[in-house]
């Protein structure tokens, strides 16, 4: 009897030690690391991710690939994760916005959008900027308030889809600023640019990188960006506080998490490759050169904290501009 209760003692000894342990031999040469993108290749999340694999891959020694699994406004590739073995293997490239969205939108999920995953570190921020068309009657965001206030209920705003990032950001403009416009959503946002550019909507709040072009030709206008400062892309458009109206700032947040019930010493592990990877010089102009500026979480609950706070906030906005979970 006595052997039989030693017996369970060791065992039990052994299952306690089993994390660290694990942690201390992770990752294993022979399994890759996946970061899985809910997007199609091509895209400003699946170029992040790229440049992200290439350089911890580079720093660790160790294949880490990147598999795009898009659809179901990323419910697809996020379901795909919270199903996997919380070991590691399998990370999510998380949008904090879009996640967020998905709670205030949706009633019946395969998976909890703020349980089902482990931070590991946010990645980078970008703001947006505020443009309208060429022959926009307003040469500045101050005049454009004058002119929504003037029109309410007249201006249209282009996003690329209910609950979209970009749907949030004028939603909060309209909010904050006290206009009211109305919400052209699309399928994506190149077809809301198309009607842009042809005066068919009145106003995006969108990523730099779509518009510029466009802006660049003459055929947009920029009132404004949405971020802290000013972007070297369009160095003569101020920031939304500078514009007059300080109580407005957007950005969006792209980070990196795990399965939930990952255990802490391998989120450790991930957390210090992934700080050390963005603080790469070159990784982080390629990043800066889209719009896309590199901000890493102090530890993983921070990630934690930023997500679940995420859902609160997108979830009070889309309830005060009236869309209802379906």
């Amino acid at each position: 009897m006595h052997k039989i209760v030693k017996g369970i003692g060791v065992l039990i000894g052994a299952m306690m030690i089993m994390p660290a342990s694990y942690a201390g031999s992770f990752p294993d040469q022979g399994r890759p690391i996946k970061i899985v993108v809910p997007y199609t290749a091509g895209g400003s999340s699946d170029f992040l991710a790229r440049l992200l694999a290439r350089k911890m891959a580079e720093n660790m020694g160790h294949k880490i690939i990147v598999d795009n699994k898009p659809g179901g406004s990323t419910v697809l590739g996020g379901d795909y994760v919270a199903r996997s073995a919380p070991d590691g293997y399998t990370l999510y490239l998380l949008g904090e916005m879009t996640n967020a969205s998905l709670v205030a939108l949706n009633k019946n999920l395969p998976y909890d959008p703020v349980t089902a995953f482990a931070g590991i570190s946010n990645l980078v921020e970008s703001p947006l900027v505020v443009s309208v068309p060429s022959g926009f009657p307003a040469k500045g965001l101050g005049e454009f308030v004058d002119y929504a206030r003037a029109n309410p209920g007249k201006v249209t705003y282009g996003s690329a889809g209910l609950g979209n990032t970009l749907h949030l950001a004028g939603a909060k403009f309209a909010s904050v600023v006290d206009v009211d416009m109305m919400h052209v959503p699309y399928k994506g946002a190149s077809q809301a640019l198309i009607d842009l550019v042809a005066g068919r909507i009145d106003v995006m709040f969108d990523l730099p990188q779509t518009p510029l072009p466009q802006i660049q030709e003459g055929k947009l206008r920029p009132l404004a960006v949405t971020g802290p400062a000013r972007l070297d892309l369009l160095p003569d458009v101020p920031t939304s506080a500078e514009a007059g109206f300080p109580q407005y700032g957007f950005v969006t947040r792209i980070g990196l998490t795990a399965p939930a019930g990952t255990p802490v010493e391998v989120k450790a592990r991930l957390h210090e490759e992934v700080v050390k990877a963005m603080a790469d010089p070159e990784l982080t102009k390629a990043l800066a050169d889209r719009a896309m500026y590199v901000s890493t979480s102090g530890q993983p609950e921070d990630f934690d904290k930023d997500i679940r706070g995420a859902v609160e906030v997108v979830t009070r906005l889309l309830r005060d501009a009236g869309v209802e979970p379906q």
